[in-house]
């Protein structure tokens, strides 16, 4: 069922005896939309984006796409409906990234890759959606940090899933592939109807891109709306412990101008 809402409710993501993330509830996050969760060093986003893909074990409350409960599911079974890309593929793959996109689409079965042949070619459709067709043969363990994160956004987009998590996908990439692949974050998320949910730190990238945007801090939301309503000079002194004004550019996109750390503060 396309077009269902993520709701996130009462959520709890704990690292052994380390709680992260207590009590914590989203209203729900619309099929379409981008929303980006932003936040200080160790605010917890990565870890809520982690317990909202279920891979964390020590994960309690509801994640509901929706009338399905996510984190009941099996993994091969969410998988079938969520993607999620982390900040970085792992080291020492002696695969090419055909192979990694390939084996990704043939690790749960679906009607885009009933075979190895259609499974090759939607593969290369999505590298060269993504500009980065040249990289198919290359080895993933001998391409750059900016190229290993596209290949990591290629592999979550290629199961076409309803919902899209994806942790810092720019943190790596230059100026020019950061505005290139949140452009295309954004017009997937829009054209497929996905519910997109993206881990920024660039906070005028998070205003420009997103439709939604939750800042938190030690595992709590501090505010959550439109970039607009969420980006205050209050929010980024309270948040971010700086003396910040919020603008337009001559395009019209917001900008956060930090003038200087607020005294006092760690």
């Amino acid at each position: 069922m396309k077009g269902a809402p993520l709701a996130v409710s009462d959520l709890r993501v704990a690292y052994g005896r380390r709680v992260i993330v207590e009590g914590l509830n989203l209203a729900p996050l619309q099929p379409g939309t981008l929303t980006a969760l932003v936040g200080p060093n160790a605010a917890g986003k990565s870890t809520l984006l982690r317990g909202i893909a279920g891979l964390v074990p020590r994960t309690r409350g509801t994640v509901r796409l929706g009338d399905r409960d996510l984190l009941g599911m099996s993994i091969p079974e969410r998988a079938r409906h969520l993607a999620y890309m982390p900040q970085g593929l792992p080291g020492g793959v002696a695969l090419t990234v055909l192979e990694t996109l390939v084996g990704a689409l043939r690790a749960v079965p679906t009607n885009l890759a009933p075979d190895g042949a259609s499974a090759a070619s939607h593969a290369i459709a999505v590298l060269r959606q993504l500009g980065i067709e040249h990289l198919a043969l290359r080895y993933l363990d001998r391409l750059s940090g900016g190229q290993r994160q596209l290949v990591g956004l290629a592999q979550a987009l290629a199961r076409e899933p309803e919902v899209l998590l994806l942790d810092e996908p720019t943190s790596a990439l230059d100026l020019r592939h950061q505005v290139s692949v949140m452009t295309l974050v954004r017009e997937t998320v829009l054209r497929a109807g996905l519910v997109g949910v993206v881990v920024l730190h660039d906070l005028a990238l998070a205003a420009r891109f997103s439709d939604r945007l939750v800042a938190l801090s030690a595992g709590a939301i501090q505010a959550d709306g439109t970039p607009e309503e969420t980006l205050t000079p209050d929010l980024l002194a309270r948040v971010y412990e700086v003396e910040a004004r919020v603008e337009r550019c001559s395009l019209g996109h917001l900008l956060v101008l930090a003038d200087a750390p607020i005294k006092g503060a760690a």
